[in-house]
């Protein structure tokens, strides 16, 4: 197989790459990812390391961690110059905690000028009267959090524009895959964060498989290989043959 008229070779110092589990695909996919972002090549080395031959402790947390960054990453260094930025939730929740307390609010449930807690049990609730600006406030954030959203389902969909051009023109058509990318992403980030959970509390065939979804994408996309609407079909047919 051949990537922009290159042969997937691997680096002949890597004798990694001499393993069975590299098959040309995922030498493809490395090539690809070392050709947009060197960093990201590494991660997904360390991904199929740990899924395949090497088994450490936190293996899933690890796996999950390098998938989530690939995922997110890969689509900024695509396309992340050309439809906004993130919303930084930290800074805007703090500037909301800093006016909110400024205006002699609580945050430990007690309503303003009752002295009752707001989980407590009562007939009625009083309707509470907020400043103008904090309600404003929320309000930005709201709207911030409704326009990000937008821009990453945008973001994303760029992203399998740029990297096959041939559907620039049937943009719709991307929609599944593009919701299946996000699905992808979503399920790796559940995993990504320490939650008490260890390796054996994972269904190891279902990190596979997920795994495995997640190759598929990259190597159709390393291969621009969308001539035709079959390979986003195979993709989402497998995809939905099976529940998260």
């Amino acid at each position: 197989m051949e990537l922009n008229g290159k042969q997937p070779e691997s680096n002949p110092a890597k004798d990694i790459f001499l393993s069975h589990y590299w098959t040309d695909d995922r030498r493809t996919i490395h090539l690809w990812l070392y050709e947009e972002a060197p960093s990201l090549a590494e991660l997904y080395e360390s991904a199929v390391r740990l899924m395949f031959e090497i088994r450490i402790p936190g293996r899933v947390r690890l796996v999950s961690h390098c998938v989530r960054e690939i995922c997110n990453q890969l689509v900024f260094v695509k396309v992340g110059k050309k439809s906004g930025g993130r919303l930084n939730y930290v800074e805007r929740i703090s500037q909301l905690t800093t006016l909110w307390k400024r205006k002699g609010f609580s945050i430990d449930g007690i309503l303003p000028e009752s002295g009752i807690n707001s989980q407590a049990s009562f007939p009625s609730s009083p309707d509470i009267t907020i400043p103008r600006d904090l309600f404003f406030e929320i309000t930005n954030i709201i709207k911030e959090h409704e326009e990000t959203s937008f821009k990453i389902d945008e973001r994303v969909q760029l992203f399998f524009v740029e990297c096959v051009p041939e559907n620039q023109l049937y943009q719709n058509s991307l929609l599944p895959l593009v919701n299946q990318w996000k699905n992808l992403t979503n399920w790796f980030v559940g995993k990504a964060h320490e939650n008490g959970t260890v390796d054996a509390d994972y269904n190891e065939e279902r990190l596979v498989y997920h795994f495995q979804l997640f190759e598929q994408v990259l190597s159709t996309l390393a291969q621009s290989f969308y001539n035709t609407t079959d390979e986003i079909d195979d993709i989402l047919e497998e995809a939905n043959s099976s529940t998260a």
